[in-house]
């Protein structure tokens, strides 16, 4: 559980800075499509960290556990939202569907605050697993509703764009996110929908984590495919923080994957998977540095650095 939770605060800080980057980055004839991006950005951290809360919760949370299950439920509404106008804007028909969505996930989100015992009843909260007892009525039905109509808007929205395009560039990155959105919205209504209504929410962190590959995929279709017009200086620094995140992501899974080969089962705790996460964090944050004295280390010993001087003072 420990490396779900580094991976989940990992992945919700990189989406946040992915938001932040293409909405800075963006240049002012996209500056509303970017700001939905950083919207969608904005919620799926809030999404993931309410999660990571409710996976982490002690019984001693009872009284404050309640807040975090809301914004589960209401930053899931916005973040589609979100996802709909950064993609539908451009068009007219897509401004309209996507006000329309805003005000119908505005009044979910109301109710969700307002009257919380219309979707759940109770919040339990043990060693053996976290739970939330769902009511099956009238709001839990309009709540899955609006998932099972927004997702099919996005994905028709986005193969109408492809079907329209003639540049296959955009054709690519229509592709991608149609991949990568419609992958995720199927494991988040899996792990997140259909098997907490077995009373299973043990899974509920994959949802957070296909969602955050989703964003890395938009992100991946701004940079390769030029969705959104970004500055080169935004493109090189989320490049370099994508590249160190994804490198510490990979060595915690294998590190660990080792561990628990090598301690039958066994799960390393909190204090030696944070050790580890940021000493691979500072690993490659130095090197850069670390290339360059390698490099004249070797220039040194081949005598290469001897060469120079002596080619310099005409020797």
């Amino acid at each position: 559980m420990q490396l779900i939770i580094i991976l989940l605060a990992t992945v919700s800080i990189l989406t946040f800075l992915s938001g932040v980057i293409v909405y800075f980055g963006a240049s002012k004839g996209d500056k509303v499509r970017s700001a939905w991006f950083f919207l969608a950005a904005i919620f799926a951290t809030v999404w993931m960290a309410s999660i990571s809360l409710f996976l982490t919760a002690s019984p001693t949370w009872v009284d404050i556990i309640d807040w975090h299950v809301k914004w589960t439920f209401v930053s899931a509404i916005l973040i589609d939202i979100s996802f709909l106008g950064y993609i539908a804007w451009r068009q007219k028909y897509g401004q309209i569907i996507t006000f329309v969505f805003l005000f119908a996930g505005l009044a979910l989100s109301i109710l969700i605050f307002c009257a919380p015992g219309l979707l759940y009843h109770n919040v339990v909260l043990s060693r053996t697993g976290n739970s939330v007892n769902m009511n099956i009525g009238l709001l839990y039905y309009a709540y899955i509703g609006f998932f099972c109509a927004i997702v099919p808007v996005v994905i028709f929205t986005l193969f109408r764009q492809y079907r329209k395009t003639s540049s296959m560039r955009k054709k690519n990155g229509d592709l991608i996110i149609m991949g990568s959105f419609g992958l995720s919205s199927t494991l988040v209504l899996v792990a997140n929908l259909i098997l907490p209504l077995c009373n299973n929410w043990s899974m509920i962190w994959l949802g957070p984590l296909a969602l955050a590959a989703t964003i890395i995929a938009f992100y991946y279709t701004i940079l390769r495919y030029h969705s959104l017009n970004l500055s080169s200086i935004w493109l090189k620094i989320f490049s370099y923080i994508v590249i160190i995140a994804s490198i510490a992501i990979i060595y915690m899974v294998i590190f660990a994957a080792i561990f628990a080969a090598l301690f039958r089962g066994s799960t390393p705790s909190a204090e030696v998977i944070i050790l580890n996460f940021i000493m691979i964090v500072i690993f490659l944050l130095l090197m850069p540095a670390i290339g360059e004295l390698l490099t004249s280390i070797r220039a040194l010993i081949s005598g290469q650095g001897n060469t120079k001087k002596k080619g310099k003072n005409g020797r």
